[in-house]
C-alpha cells in the first residue's frame, strides 16, 4: 500500500464518517490520536512507546502534553 493511496483512503473514510473537517484528517492525525488516547487511558508512556514502535523515549515527549493539560485542569477545578 503506498502513501498516496493511504492518504486518499483516510480522507474518503473521514468524509463517509461525517467528519466536518475531513480534509484535515491524515494517517498521521489518526496515529497521533491513537497515541494520545492510549497514553490518556493507560498513563503508561512505555506502553505507548512500544505500541507506536518508537526506539527513543524522547520521541514520545510530544504526547506528554496530554498529561500536563489534564493535570492543570484538575488542579484548577480542585475543591478546597
Amino acid at each position: 500500500m503506498n502513501g498516496r493511496y493511504l492518504r486518499e483512503m483516510t480522507k474518503r473514510k473521514a468524509v463517509a464518517a461525517g467528519i466536518s473537517e475531513a480534509d484535515r484528517v491524515t494517517p498521521h492525525t489518526l496515529r497521533h490520536t491513537f497515541a494520545t488516547d492510549l497514553l490518556r487511558e493507560t498513563k503508561n508512556i512505555r506502553l505507548t512507546q512500544k505500541a507506536l514502535g518508537h526506539a527513543s523515549l524522547a520521541a514520545m515527549m510530544i504526547y506528554t502534553h496530554v498529561a500536563d493539560e489534564e493535570l492543570e485542569k484538575a488542579m484548577r477545578h480542585r475543591q478546597p
